[in-house]
């Protein structure tokens, strides 16, 4: 539905004049939407996603933090904040356009997180940017909302719906041409001729009652008939219209897919094909890969998906819009916490040297999982300790270069893999052994 405040902000003085009931609705009645950027010009544009940032306010960087840190699925945790403050500056240095966010901007929700946050995205757009973000499946109503003190995990405020529009109100919310009325989703113009799609995908209105954030993500009905209604207002406009959702368009792995493609996700496909997108933007899964799907007509899309902020490594994109060619272009960017660190002065070793450590941090992360399974498993009761050494040496590896989008290098764990029994380890691994087809890295559209 139309945001009427926003409407009476944007609109020239001529259509002030047109009755509310002409602006009642987003599928065809409204006149020509105004936005920041009127020229038709080339456009920069950078995109992150699963930031997870904690604030250092929540921790005292104790034994209960140090182990929540080791047990969980390798992200950079202790170092959030400097990660966030470094990305910010790649950003601003870049004198980008438009900053885009696709879900899970904090750890697990936690209400300080998202204040201090936003702070920061405040500062972001005092230099020019603007930045557009939507939940992911840690940010709202999360029950594992934790602060740290010593050896001990106590429950801290999580944020609600209503929160989070406004705490990031800001930041898309506030100057949305359309809000959809089932969800935080929102239709954004930060262009005359590239407006954003923004899809919350986030299920959360049960978390609290079972005690997890949900994993997985979808769209309503009602959703979907809004999404057919914002591309109709986008044609209207003559914009191209990106779509933005934090859970996958479609299956990045061949193990790895349920909670992280989006339920019913053929019916969201084909949402977004009848209304013209070529491509989309999503994260939840945290690797770098991009894969194209196709409609029940036969028309293609292809989603990309971007490295997690948090996570080795700790890659974004960078989007350009053509002017000239009517097209956008995609690269992902490594992010330089070494140079960051060197500009900013700091002693810590771990930031001055952030290439070794990260590396060594996110293989151990993978090695000492693999090898949990290996030694307590009874089923590798037949391989030795070298074998199995050798095999967690491989999960090390494979987990690693599967994040970073590229192919892993051989190693001498994988004969033993393929004769392996069979367990999701097993076929992670050897799913995560596979070359991409295409580059990862790199996409250009129609």
């Amino acid at each position: 539905m139309i945001n009427v405040i926003r409407f009476f902000k944007i609109v020239t003085p001529l259509l002030l004049s047109i009755s509310l009931v002409a602006c009642s609705s987003v599928s065809g009645k409204t006149d020509k939407i105004t936005a920041p950027i009127e020229k038709d010009r080339n456009l920069s544009m950078v995109v992150t996603t699963d930031v997870h940032y904690f604030a250092p306010s929540l921790t005292d960087n104790g034994k209960a933090f140090e182990k929540y840190v080791a047990a969980g699925d390798g992200k950079q945790l202790a170092y959030s904040d400097e990660i966030t403050d470094a990305f910010l500056a790649d950003v601003e240095s870049k004198k980008t356009d438009v900053l885009i966010i696709s879900g899970d901007l904090t750890n697990n929700g936690e209400k300080t997180s998202h204040e201090e946050l936003a702070k920061k995205l405040t500062q972001v757009e005092k230099t020019g940017t603007q930045v557009f973000v939507v939940p992911g499946n840690h940010d709202i109503n999360n029950p594992w909302a934790r602060k740290f003190e010593k050896d001990k995990q106590l429950p801290t405020d999580t944020i609600s719906p209503t929160d989070f529009s406004k705490i990031y109100s800001d930041f898309g919310y506030e100057d949305a041409i359309s809000t959809d009325e089932f969800s935080l989703s929102y239709l954004a113009a930060p262009s005359s001729k590239v407006w954003l799609l923004m899809l919350d995908t986030a299920i959360y209105k049960t978390n609290m009652q079972q005690g997890n954030p949900t994993t997985e993500g979808g769209l309503t009905a009602g959703t979907l008939d809004w999404i057919k209604e914002s591309s109709a207002l986008a044609k209207k406009n003559g914009a191209k219209l990106i779509p933005v959702l934090h859970h996958n368009l479609t299956d990045h792995n061949d193990v790895i897919q349920k909670g992280y493609t989006i339920n019913y996700n053929q019916q969201v496909i084909d949402a977004l094909t009848e209304g013209a997108m070529d491509f989309s933007l999503s994260g939840h899964i945290h690797t770098q890969n991009i894969r194209s799907a196709k409609s029940t007509d036969g028309k293609e899309i292809t989603d990309i998906v971007t490295n997690a902020l948090s996570v080795f490594p700790h890659k974004y994109g960078n989007i350009t819009y053509s002017a000239k060619n009517k097209n956008f272009t995609y690269q992902s960017q490594k992010l330089d916490m070494e140079a960051w660190a060197k500009a900013q002065g700091s002693t810590d070793e771990n930031l001055l040297n952030f290439d070794q450590f990260d590396y060594e941090t996110f293989y151990n992360s993978g090695y000492d999982k693999a090898m949990m399974d290996l030694m307590t498993d009874e089923s590798y009761d037949k391989y030795n300790q070298a074998d199995k050494e050798k095999m967690a040496d491989t999960m090390g590896l494979n987990n690693m270069y599967f994040f970073a989008g590229t192919a892993p290098p051989k190693s001498d764990g994988m004969a033993l893999w393929d004769s392996a029994p069979n367990s999701f380890l097993k076929d992670y691994v050897l799913s995560s052994s596979n070359p991409p087809k295409k580059s990862n890295d790199y996409y250009v559209s129609p």
